[in-house]
């Protein structure tokens, strides 16, 4: 069976091997003569490690092959992106040479746009306006109960009391000049 091999590899460059008993293609040349005959005496562990040899060098070939082709891969996606960039340009360009985008409505939609945002902030204003009322309204009504509850009295309870007294004090003023007078 190994002499089958041998011829076949000869004449195919195909490497046969012994452990597995399988072929895979080489760019091996083939061995012929006094080599096959060195290869024959050496041991199963040298035939071994020549195998894996032969395997390690085939990963390094097939992934330096899968650098190459994601490579080129990635190069060419990156080349189809520049190449759309550049035909929608020159879309664009005949477009508006053709007057199918004028630049009267290009000056439309931005005056349009412009009035949308102003729109939109002059809502914005409004909306924070009212929010910033009604929290004031909020605060005070807080802070009103917060002090009623402390028995703390507000303003116009302090504007009865300040009438209250100055009534008093006429009347106190009035009692005074009367008993100085009926003295």
């Amino acid at each position: 069976m190994l002499k089958d091999a041998q011829a076949a590899c000869q004449e195919s460059c195909v490497v046969h091997c012994e452990m597995c008993g399988l072929q895979r293609a080489s760019s091996i040349k083939p061995k012929v003569g006094k080599v096959m005959a060195k290869e024959e005496k050496k041991g199963i562990g040298e035939q071994a490690k020549d195998a894996v040899i032969d395997v390690r060098n085939e990963l390094i070939v097939q992934s330096a092959n899968l650098y190459i082709l994601v490579r080129r891969v990635l190069l060419s996606s990156l080349g189809a992106v520049a190449l759309s960039v550049d035909e929608t340009n020159e879309i664009l360009a005949k477009l508006v040479e053709r007057g199918e985008v004028a630049e009267a409505d290009l000056q439309k939609m931005i005056s349009d746009l412009q009035a949308k945002r102003e729109r939109s902030e002059a809502e914005a204003t409004k909306t924070r306006e009212e929010l910033t009322r009604k929290a004031s309204n909020t605060l005070e009504e807080s802070v009103e109960t917060i002090l009623t509850r402390l028995n703390v009295p507000n303003k116009s309870d302090i504007e009865d009391l300040s009438r209250k007294i100055g009534h008093l004090n006429e009347k106190v003023s009035a009692l005074n000049h009367q008993k100085q007078n009926g003295k």
